[in-house]
């Protein structure tokens, strides 16, 4: 009995950690991988004069897309190949925003090509609106 005893008291169980570990591993380089690091900006010196007129917004370019499938701009039917080049011209010196006016019945797909050709010709910024009519 006693020698049992002796054999229980000197038989020690071990935990294998070592899997635990390569797990911690492996989920610290996935959450440093995946983390999107930000560089903030703190505030700026740099102040712009009240009078500059360049703080002034420049209206849209507005395209006009009706239910008959034409692309027109302050009244006039210009086509899908019209709209590059009225982009270009409408500023100078900075890029324009564009604003599409989409009637009901027009084609999606047309929406899609203006909204292309005028990224294409630099413009800054398209957003489609709904023409309540």
């Amino acid at each position: 009995m006693r020698k049992n005893l002796i054999n229980h008291q000197a038989e020690q169980t071990e935990i294998n950690v070592s899997p635990l570990i390569d797990m911690v591993f492996i989920l610290l380089i996935f959450f440093i991988v995946a983390t999107s690091f930000v560089n903030e900006v703190g505030i700026s010196s740099s102040y712009k004069d009240s009078n500059s007129k360049s703080d002034i917004p420049k209206p849209p370019l507005f395209f006009n897309l009706p239910g008959s499938g034409q692309v027109m701009t302050n009244g006039s039917s210009i086509g899908l190949e019209g709209v590059a080049p009225q982009v270009r011209n409408f500023s100078t010196n900075e890029a324009p925003s564009v604003i599409i006016q989409v009637s009901k019945g027009a084609k999606a797909g047309l929406a899609t090509q203006v909204m292309d050709q005028a990224l294409l010709a630099g413009a800054k910024a398209v957003k489609l609106s709904v023409d309540s009519k």
